[in-house]
């Protein structure tokens, strides 16, 4: 129920809320784009934390991790600008083997500049990182999802020149170190105009192909589907699926049931409702509930901050499922749902 612009029509999932950052007046005042990995009995979060404003110089890359979903270690400096004057956004994890890839996007001054590249650290142990390398152009907010043993899937935007005709950027490697191998999948969009930032998540329907979600201006997800494991994809269509024009975090949980978690709220950019959606067959997503919906007002102004829950990352663990998001791109919170609906 749309009209409702407190609940949507929706009772609250049972969750546990944990903060794993809070902004202060002597410290960094800015997070977004959080996202989850596993590594050695560990989950992981990283996020993008600035001084003040959102994607300026200064911006930095922060993580922590837990055992046991409770108890989270104190942040610490993933990858930074040693200059103070280069910006880094989180752009997610990859576990190849022994190894926790961690994946931040550096931009060129803007973050459609055509400079603008994913970057990568590697870590044997989630503590000590080695030196950066670059895998690719784009802005990226999120990692390689597995679609298989044998494939991966990155997706993100487009930069420079190319957003003239293109605005998803979606790659598959059939490389298994999450590093190399990164080819352009085929995909057409029809409405240029409707699409800035794309910021595509996935979910596999059951017996059926993988449909990536779309951010646009329309007021509802757009959704393309492949069938040949990520090579090419179908033209983006309109689906009936309200968003307020925000990341959204789709996937699937272990027993195959798809999850989809957003702002479903009419009016664009209003993030003051976080719900997740469940189908069990990737077509009819027809069971939903509110995550967070509780009033929240940022405490700390600066360039792009709005209020809500928002830019949410899920994953499933230890018969869980974790929900990071930040809370007026200023706090990090964590929601632990158990048991999973």
């Amino acid at each position: 129920d749309s009209s409702d612009t407190k609940t949507v029509g929706l009772q609250p999932i049972q969750g546990k809320h944990t903060t794993l950052y809070r902004a202060t007046d002597d410290g960094y005042k800015f997070c977004h784009h959080p996202n989850l990995a596993v590594f050695k009995n560990h989950l992981y979060c990283m996020w993008s934390n600035g001084l003040v404003h959102e994607d300026h110089p200064g911006q930095r890359i922060l993580y922590s991790r837990t055992s046991d979903g409770a108890m989270w270690t104190d942040p610490a400096v993933l990858a930074e600008d040693k200059d103070g004057t280069g910006v880094c956004v989180s752009s997610g994890f990859y576990v190849a083997g022994e190894s926790l890839i961690a994946y931040y996007t550096t931009t060129g001054g803007s973050n459609f500049h055509a400079d603008t590249a994913l970057m990568a650290r590697m870590s044997s142990d989630g503590r000590t990182w080695d030196g950066p390398r670059r895998i690719a152009s784009g802005f990226f907010i999120e990692g390689p999802h597995q679609l298989n043993r044998d494939r991966l899937l990155l997706a993100g935007e487009h930069v420079g020149n190319a957003r003239r005709t293109k605005r998803m950027q979606l790659l598959y490697s059939d490389a298994k170190d999450g590093l190399t191998g990164w080819q352009e999948a085929s995909i057409e969009p029809t409405e240029l105009e409707t699409f800035g930032y794309t910021e595509p998540s996935y979910f596999k329907q059951r017996d059926g192909p993988i449909v990536a979600t779309l951010r646009n201006y329309s007021g509802a997800l757009y959704a393309t589907a492949s069938h040949d494991q990520g090579r090419s994809w179908s033209p983006p269509v309109r689906t009936n699926f309200l968003d307020s024009t925000a990341r959204t975090s789709a996937g699937n949980l272990p027993d195959g049931t798809a999850y989809l978690v957003n702002n479903p709220m009419p009016k664009q950019f209003d993030r003051s409702v976080l719900t997740i959606a469940l189908s069990k067959d990737g077509v009819t997503f027809d069971r939903a509930f509110l995550l967070r919906n509780e009033p929240t007002h940022r405490r700390h102004d600066g360039k792009s901050k709005l209020d809500g829950w928002q830019y949410p990352h899920a994953l499933a663990w230890k018969g869980s499922l974790f929900v990071a998001y930040s809370i007026n791109k200023e706090d990090i919170a964590i929601t632990r749902i158990v048991p999973i609906p």
